[in-house]
């Protein structure tokens, strides 16, 4: 065969190979200009933090579409405030919208950690198929200044053939010696092609924070993507479940050695957005829950489980999580505090909102009601105060957090009233044309002064307008007299 012949053929085998999409439009020009016109300040190229306090942040929105079951703070905060820089491409040329393998939205997706260097950590992705990628974002309170410490296509080297992880969904918990071990996760869901002949499963990592050492510890269970995990590590135990099946991954991070991995006994299926760690036993807790298809909400009651890592026995419990009281229905765990009451109870919300307390010890559960509004809020995350009498969240995750203002809202646990510290999504649309909702991640400073979170907004001209999506970053100063403990 002629040489010219035989690299026709194989270029020609090659495409054949490749994944064919549908033709889709090229977004980053509009992008651009969009931005240009509605970044009132030019702020998004800068990657600074921009320091606002203001009697505006304790306006209740005049269209607020809820029951006012809340007290609004009487001192203003103070509010850091930041686009994300340091990813690429800073541009998506296909949205989410316009194709789901190849389309993308820069957003983030987990929970924010403060290291044993006072530094906090979080994750975003693009949340792409193909040339997808995440990162680890490192935010220096001291300096106020943040950069990519983990770049996931960079380690990987993956190419455009490759059906790489574009995202890092779970707890990024760090020991005191500065250890992190995390899992990636894909975005859209690989087709049955896809999981034959291109993607094997998403990958273990292990990343100190002093050093930057970054370490791909291969694929732990063939097929599997991972949305959720923490990191025991005063006992050195990691725990993970996957996206299918609610398969479970136990790996021992002292002796680098896999534990379990695989279903669950007994029939259980481990939630895959929660999983609870009581850092007094050891024990990790989570619901018995059916994924069903798109569309579908859960079905049924939904039971606490619990793995306890000797012997790896699962066990489904008595206690269940409350229904909802404006709706009667039961949904999964979504979130829950660090710590314990002095009681023994973990305090929750189920994804449809419902507001609860869960005590391990005695199996059994209580309810408080609904965390936001009459209905309550799919809230992804909360955290507390350093002597556990408030809890902080942000009610609402994508545009009903926009819907309500985006409130910063503290739950006093001994008087059972929540307070709104600040709205944001008035000023920062007012004064910079920044429109903060979707948020994701929250943890405190070891004083209990200030929350830092993350959000995926993006500029527009009203709430109800992102189109398309910018992450940034708040850090909310609380007045003193609005948290003595």
């Amino acid at each position: 065969m002629h040489p010219k012949t035989l690299i026709a053929l194989l270029a020609a085998v090659s495409l054949l190979a490749a994944p064919v999409f549908p033709q889709t439009p090229n977004r980053v020009e509009e992008w651009k200009q969009w931005e240009t016109q509605y970044d009132k300040q030019n702020i998004r190229l800068t990657g600074k933090m921009y320091t606002d306090s203001s009697p505006d942040f304790l306006s209740v929105p005049a269209d607020y579409p809820e029951q006012r079951d809340f007290d609004v703070a009487i001192a203003a905060p103070t509010v850091d405030f930041g686009i994300i820089r340091g990813y690429e491409p800073w541009y998506l040329p296909v949205l989410y919208s316009d194709n789901s393998k190849l389309g993308g939205i820069w957003e983030g997706y987990g929970d924010v950690t403060r290291g044993p260097d006072g530094c906090f950590y979080f994750s975003i992705g693009d949340h792409r198929a193909y040339n997808g990628n995440a990162y680890i974002v490192r935010y220096d309170p001291g300096t106020k200044t943040h950069r990519m410490v983990v770049d996931l296509r960079k380690t990987m080297k993956w190419t455009p053939k490759d059906y790489p992880d574009s995202k890092i969904h779970g707890d990024l918990d760090i020991d005191p010696q500065g250890n992190m071990w995390f899992l990636s996760y894909f975005g859209p869901f690989p087709s049955k092609e896809e999981w034959d002949t291109i993607y094997k499963g998403s990958y273990l990592f292990h990343y100190n924070v002093f050093s930057g050492k970054l370490e791909n510890l291969g694929i732990p269970l063939e097929g599997s993507s991972w949305p959720y995990y923490n990191y025991d590590w005063k006992r050195g135990i990691f725990f993970a479940v996957a996206e299918e099946g609610g398969v479970v991954f136990v790996y021992d991070t002292k002796n680098r050695r896999t534990l379990y991995a695989g279903a669950p006994k007994h029939g259980i299926i481990w939630h895959r957005r929660c999983t609870m760690l009581d850092k007094d036993t050891g024990i990790f807790y989570s619901t018995d829950t059916v994924t069903y298809p798109s569309g579908e909400r859960y079905r049924g009651e939904q039971y606490f489980v619990s793995y306890t890592q000797r012997n790896n026995v699962f066990t489904k419990m008595k206690a269940k999580v409350p229904a909802n009281p404006a709706n009667g229905k039961p949904n999964p765990i979504r979130s829950h505090t660090e710590y314990k009451t002095a009681g023994g109870a973990f305090w929750c919300f189920s994804e449809n909102g419902a507001f609860f307390k869960f005590w391990p010890a005695e199996d059994r559960t209580e309810l408080i009601g609904p965390n936001w509004g009459r209905e309550g809020q799919y809230t992804a995350n909360m955290c507390q105060s350093p002597k556990l009498r408030y809890i902080y969240y942000m009610p609402g995750v994508g545009s009903r957090a926009m819907d309500f203002g985006t409130p910063v809202v503290q739950y006093d646990t001994q008087t059972g009233k929540k307070k709104v510290l600040g709205f944001l999504n008035a000023f920062y649309l007012r004064k910079y044309g920044y429109n903060a909702g979707a948020p994701y991640g929250l943890e405190m400073d070891e004083k209990g002064e200030s929350i830092f979170f993350y959000v995926g907004g993006g500029f527009s001209e009203d709430r109800k307008n992102p189109r398309f999506i910018r992450p940034s970053m708040f850090r909310f100063h609380i007045p003193e007299s609005e948290r003595r403990e």
